[in-house]
């Protein structure tokens, strides 16, 4: 489990799809079993290394990623009240649960980008858009929407994860307050304009 943002009442947690598979967590179980044992560990983690305290009501907004895990996103309803409790059965916890058919990868540098797309060439034209690339906090970011066949987006995701990693942010900030590179056949044009 990675936590990437921390502040009083608010935690954001990406786990893995490995973290996943090992507590063989789905979107259809993660509200009962295997995947309740997730999120205790996860509160468990976050009350132990970042002071979160889990009672009172917390809102789940997890977003899975077929190939790249999810994101949790804990929300604590109310100010942190006088009296805390050490058992978890005093939470009420309300889910929501969204999959994201999408793929989006941070890439460091912009030779990152070349190399990948050059990597991606083969397969690009089984994508619809042909890659969307985007500039955000000094990072950039290949960013594919459509669902795409399994085969195909798995061979994506092998092939970016050699030059990136998987990003848990919204597309939808990258738009608003990043820089949009190449709307769409990001890929070919990078190919194009960057030919060995």
């Amino acid at each position: 489990m990675r936590f990437e943002q921390f502040k009083q009442g608010h935690l954001r947690v990406f786990v893995s799809k490995q973290e996943l598979s090992v507590h063989d967590v789905r979107p259809e179980t993660l509200a009962v079993g295997k995947g309740q044992a997730l999120l205790r560990n996860l509160l468990e983690e976050a009350e132990s290394n970042y002071g979160f305290h889990a009672v009172g009501t917390l809102d789940f907004f997890v977003t899975f990623f077929p190939n790249d895990g999810m994101l949790v996103d804990v929300r604590r309803e109310g100010a942190l009240p006088e009296e805390t409790f050490e058992e978890f059965d005093q939470v009420e916890i309300r889910m929501t649960v969204d999959i994201v058919h999408h793929v989006l990868y941070q890439l460091d540098q912009l030779e990152d980008v070349i190399q990948a797309s050059h990597g991606l060439a083969r397969h690009i034209d089984q994508t619809e858009t042909g890659g969307t690339l985007y500039f955000f906090e000094d990072r950039y970011y290949l960013y594919f929407q459509e669902q795409m066949k399994q085969h195909v987006e798995q061979t994506v995701t092998t092939i970016l994860s050699e030059y990136g990693v998987p990003s848990p942010k919204s597309p939808l900030v990258m738009s608003e307050y990043g820089k949009t590179i190449l709307l769409e056949q990001a890929v070919p044009t990078m190919i194009a304009s960057f030919t060995p």
